[in-house]
């Protein structure tokens, strides 16, 4: 698999980071994989927007992309509690229902 130039300075600049900013990084990549379209779209908004409001302090920072995280495992959770009740309707009386 070819790999941007992109990717790679990205990579390298996460990489550079202290082990606690990778971390939020990395939860930040696995809550988007968890999410639907619409929450991903909804993410990248407020990314965009915390950028724009050019945070003064690392800690600004730090707070926005907590409340990022926040926002995605709420609706991760939520994801994965549709599924486990939509596996649970599966079977009934021990006959299989089919759900269309």
């Amino acid at each position: 698999m070819a790999v941007s130039k992109d990717v790679l300075r990205l990579v390298r600049t996460v990489e550079r980071l202290p082990m606690e900013d990778q971390d939020k990084i990395l939860r930040l990549v696995d809550l988007l994989s968890l999410v639907p379209p619409a929450v991903q779209e909804r993410t990248q908004q407020m990314l965009r927007a915390l950028l724009a409001s050019d945070p003064a302090s690392k800690s600004e920072c730090v707070a926005g992309i907590d409340d990022l995280i926040e926002y995605l495992e709420r609706h991760a959770s939520m994801g994965l509690d549709r599924r486990g009740s939509f596996n649970q309707l599966g079977v009934a009386g021990g006959a299989k229902i089919l759900l269309s």
